[in-house]
């Protein structure tokens, strides 16, 4: 008996193994890498939209050492949503306050692509059945996600209770980007014709493209700048010098599907090897590829558009600006 308790000890344990892998807090049982902790609000525009904005982000790292990183940010609100950038082993407790005003509708934060529990869902609880998992005037609320191995790439986050407990007001400017790096730094590119590896610590900058519709919705993060996030509104002007790394997010939103096409440019398609210069984006897909900025065919202003005819009369479209 004792040496049957013995061979399938080594059994029993690559079960408790696999188990474990399934639970959201099981995957990071040991201290985080970095904790985000990090305040945003939800403000009403002089539009009418609504937009989310960062109070304050600070980053505790494993060894207690705590860095405000806040000032990377837009002071004001923005459509889309600040973008917030974590790595594989990180955790984010991400507080929500109501600062909609003449309102008292609550407000919440849906993230996709990483771990959380029931009560970080941001869902209402005629929809969960467990709680309200939002904020409303004087009582923020706190989610925790848990970006756990497997979930590195580029997610949203978006209101799923305001006006509607089923839905959202995403569709009124409630929608953000994370960007989950792999703990290695490494994303694949074809830089020089060639497939291949780069480190994250080398993209210069990175473009997030939101299609909603008929509009491009933008943002850019400036990595020579520390991470600073510039605003890029609507159908904006992109800017890169000519063999700078630069990482495209582009994301789905609405009802509409998009093709989006980036002209003189190539871009090895996400989980693949195939090269392509034209996606398929449909609601809340995304694609995230690296290019440099000018390969093979040098500075001028590149067009990037979506290729539904329909889309492309409505001005759904923008450049791509490569300076020498």
């Amino acid at each position: 008996m004792n040496k049957l308790v013995h061979r399938l000890a080594p059994l029993a344990g690559l079960i408790a193994a696999c188990l474990a892998l399934g639970s959201p807090t099981a995957v990071l049982a040991e201290e985080p890498v970095n904790t985000h902790q990090i305040v945003l609000k939800a403000v009403n525009l002089p539009s009418g939209q609504y937009a989310y904005q960062v109070v304050s982000h600070k980053i505790r790292a494993r060894n207690g050492e705590t860095s405000d990183v806040t000032s990377r940010y837009s002071p004001k609100p923005s459509i889309p949503g600040p973008a917030i950038v974590m790595t594989e082993g990180d955790v984010a407790e991400v507080t929500l306050e109501q600062g909609i005003s003449n309102s008292n509708q609550p407000v919440s934060l849906h993230v996709h692509g990483v771990h959380y529990k029931i009560d970080s869902d941001g869902t209402m609880k005629s929809l969960n059945g467990v709680a309200d998992e939002a904020a409303f005037p004087g009582k923020p609320y706190t989610y925790r996600w848990v970006a756990a191995p497997g979930t590195a790439g580029t997610w949203m986050y978006h209101d799923h209770t305001f006006l509607n407990p089923m839905l959202g007001a995403e569709d009124k400017g409630l929608f953000g980007t994370l960007i989950v790096n792999p703990a290695d730094g490494k994303v694949k590119a074809m830089i020089d014709g060639k497939i291949t590896e780069v480190d994250v610590a080398d993209i210069k900058r990175e473009f997030i493209l939101w299609m909603h519709e008929t509009t491009f919705w933008g943002m850019e993060v400036n990595n020579i700048l520390g991470g600073k996030q510039v605003p890029l509104w609507t159908n904006p002007t992109l800017g890169a010098r000519q063999g700078e790394k630069v990482r495209f997010h582009v994301i789905g939103l609405g009802t509409a599907f998009h093709t989006f096409h980036l002209h003189g440019h190539r871009w090895i398609e996400s989980g693949t090897t195939s090269v392509i210069d034209t996606v398929n984006i449909g609601p809340i897909s995304r694609q995230s590829f690296v290019v440099q900025a000018g390969e093979g065919v040098g500075p001028g202003d590149w067009h990037y558009h979506c290729h539904v005819l329909q889309h492309m009369q409505a001005g759904m479209m923008g450049d791509f600006r490569v300076v020498p």
